[in-house]
């Protein structure tokens, strides 16, 4: 299959890209620098801006996200602009462009009631892809566990302290986590984005285990060898004001919306990773989370030709319109294999 993935720069769009490679589709790479072909969704959110990148393509990936707003004067790298402006002109283009699938990366909690911004401009995209005619799926992960993780790192760093920060005065750090390996969600969504039918719903997926906040933290700090650590309980409402005051530094992180999703707690009670990874997800106890970061693959134009495009005894499907709207059929099944999952080719 011909695969867009836009954000493919960034941690999760380069792990997409890489299980995509790995399982023999044709990867267009779109970035706001770096890629195949450049795209910013601060700028880039008209149908007309999008179309060339989206072309020719029969899966459209969406990994592209902020964790805070850093508005300049115009409002260009905002929540509104870059979630929920820009995936109204991608859905648009992929219409126009007969794209088959859009699979869009949002976030676990979009839709639960949780205040701010951020969840508010999820769930706006949310709609936003209910809304057009072209197939989708909307895949909210979990919290994303890996060496490269910039969240992950910051777990790590908290956890080496001497004394480590507990949001919560009466159950400190007791906020339930289900965190999700990189690599497992990756496959998850290339194994999403080759699904023979027509979609059109919301994806959860977690890890294998539930863990509380200070559970987590406890086992990254024994995993780099430290002692026993000064647990001290620190109120939410401090927290968030920390939160606020690291708002102004030059950091990706930290956010008053981000605190919230852990205060209620980032785990799902429909999660579906073992139907889409094909086996148990890894948990904390399988993962290197202190390695050092790796090279990403490199994802060109003169590689992505070179790559194969589907292995033998893939499945072909078909493109559907039906009520109006664009569907995807299963069609001429041939010698099926237990890894041909994943390796299908939609012809519009």
């Amino acid at each position: 299959m011909k695969i867009v993935v836009l954000g493919a720069q960034g941690m999760l769009g380069s792990a997409i890209c890489r299980e995509f490679v790995a399982q023999g589709h044709q990867v267009t790479t779109v970035a706001r620098s770096g890629g195949d072909l450049a795209v910013d969704f601060r700028f880039d959110h008209t149908p007309q801006a999008l179309r060339p990148a989206v072309k020719g393509a029969d899966i459209v990936v969406n990994a592209v996200g902020i964790l805070l707003e850093r508005t300049d004067a115009g409002g260009r790298n905002s929540f509104q602009r870059v979630h929920v402006d820009a995936v109204e002109a991608l859905c648009k283009a992929c219409e126009l462009e007969r794209v088959a699938r859009i699979v869009h990366l949002s976030a676990l909690g979009v839709g639960t009631g949780l205040p701010g911004a951020y969840m508010a401009s999820k769930l706006a995209a949310e709609l936003t892809l209910a809304a057009h005619a072209v197939d989708y799926a909307i895949v909210r992960p979990g919290l994303l566990m890996d060496a490269a993780c910039p969240s992950t790192r910051l777990f790590a760093a908290l956890a080496r302290l001497p004394v480590i920060a507990l949001p919560g005065l009466t159950q400190p750090g007791a906020s339930p986590l289900a965190p999700i390996a990189l690599d497992d969600l990756a496959r998850c969504v290339v194994r999403i984005a080759s699904h023979p039918k027509a979609l059109r719903r919301v994806i959860e997926l977690t890890g294998p285990q539930t863990l509380s906040y200070r559970a987590l933290l406890a086992h990254l700090r024994a995993a780099q060898g430290k002692g026993a650590a000064l647990w001290l309980p620190v109120p939410w409402w401090l927290m968030k004001f920390i939160a606020r005051l690291a708002h102004r530094l030059p950091q990706k992180v930290v956010s008053v919306d981000n605190l919230r999703v852990l205060q209620a707690g980032s785990v799902s009670g429909r999660s579906e990773t073992a139907r889409w990874l094909g086996r148990k997800a890894l948990g904390l106890r399988e993962l290197d989370l202190l390695a050092p970061m790796t090279d990403d693959l490199a994802l060109r134009a003169g590689d992505n030709a070179a790559a194969p495009h589907d292995r033998a005894g893939s499945q072909t499907l078909s493109v559907i319109k039906a009520s109006g709207r664009r569907h995807v059929r299963a069609a001429n099944v041939i010698h099926p294999t237990p890894h041909s999952e994943g390796q299908h080719k939609l012809l519009r």
